[in-house]
């Protein structure tokens, strides 16, 4: 078996790879699609089941992150207690009986 390596480069042209890749693309779009989506669909049960179902914290490493997570929340009782005022004072500003609504319309 003689390979011409003179004529090789002439058989085989770089500016075509492209085009047959876009038409090969076209005529398998479906079957692309379908394989590109049932990988997708693996790739998510992977990561569902790595993060839902394969945890693998010790006991240390929960009571560690239940210490960081309570060690932030702080309750300031005065603040609390600015606000239950600020909001009773709305209601009871709310519930004032208006008398005598202005006329801006000077119908009277």
């Amino acid at each position: 078996m003689k390979i011409d390596f003179k004529n090789f480069s002439e058989k085989i042209k770089t500016i075509d790879w492209p085009k047959k890749i876009g038409s090969f693309a076209v005529q398998k779009e479906a079957s692309i699609l379908v394989a590109v989506f049932i990988i997708f669909l693996g790739y998510l049960g992977y990561v569902w089941y790595l993060y839902a179902h394969n945890y693998q914290w010790t006991d240390a490493r929960r009571q560690e992150y239940v210490n960081t997570k309570n060690s932030g929340i702080s309750f300031n009782k005065g603040k609390f207690e600015n606000v239950l005022h600020d909001i009773n004072a709305r209601r009871d500003e709310y519930q004032k009986n208006v008398d005598n609504p202005r006329d801006i319309f000077r119908l009277k």
